[in-house]
């Protein structure tokens, strides 16, 4: 890899790759490479806390404040106003606008300068169109992690894509274990009255009274 890079993540694929695979300190392994991350696209990765990889994404940022940047976008800027007042409100493909939009910032490359469009999937690339295309270079995730494999720098990019998989398979089992866990039977009797004692911290339910046989 070129000595002057700046790594673009222009969908939340690969850090949530990383992230299930505990490897997202893999992106910090390029030498004075700038990690810039696209405001709507960190806000994708991380706005449910309860999916793969949003805390660890959103720690994982905090962590390292010197070498990634949250670039602000006039196209989330956009949709965060517009979510203030329908906060139901979805827009496709914002990611990829914003980040396309970061990308054609004037100055963001200095003078010889190359910008890597990190990403997993072809469809997202094509529709991430920039005039620059002589200094971008498109990587996979598993493109990425084969060059720090081919340079030594990690020992595996096979046994990296197994992790995130495993992670992956464990988040879904562990959301489908949660949303099929049998509730509670109700009591056909209904709810049991309760009576509130006068200084008492906890409110008591009555007891039933069982018919005598």
């Amino acid at each position: 890899m070129a000595d002057a890079i700046t790594i673009f993540v222009v969908d939340t694929s690969p850090l949530i790759t990383l992230a299930a695979a505990r490897s997202l300190d893999y992106l910090l392994y390029v030498d004075r490479a700038a990690i810039v991350i696209p405001d709507a696209v960190f806000y994708e990765a991380n706005r449910d806390a309860s999916k793969l990889g949003a805390l660890d994404i959103l720690a994982w940022v905090k962590g390292h404040r010197d070498r990634i940047e949250i670039a602000p976008t006039n196209a989330f800027a956009v949709f965060d106003a517009a979510r203030q007042v329908d906060p139901r409100i979805r827009q496709p493909n914002l990611g990829e606008q914003a980040a396309v939009e970061v990308i054609e910032e004037p100055g963001r490359l200095g003078p010889g300068e190359r910008g890597v469009l990190l990403c997993e999937e072809t469809a997202v690339l094509k529709r991430v169109t920039v005039r620059d295309t002589a200094r971008m270079v498109e990587l996979s995730t598993m493109d990425f992690l084969r060059l720090l494999e081919a340079e030594r720098r990690i020992q595996s990019a096979d046994a990296v894509f197994a992790a995130g998989d495993r992670g992956r398979t464990h988040a879904v089992a562990r959301r489908t274990a949660v949303l099929t866990r049998p509730s509670r039977p109700r009591d056909p009797r209904g709810p049991r009255p309760t009576i509130s004692v006068p200084g008492a911290r906890v409110t008591r339910p009555i007891r039933r009274a069982q018919p005598r046989p």
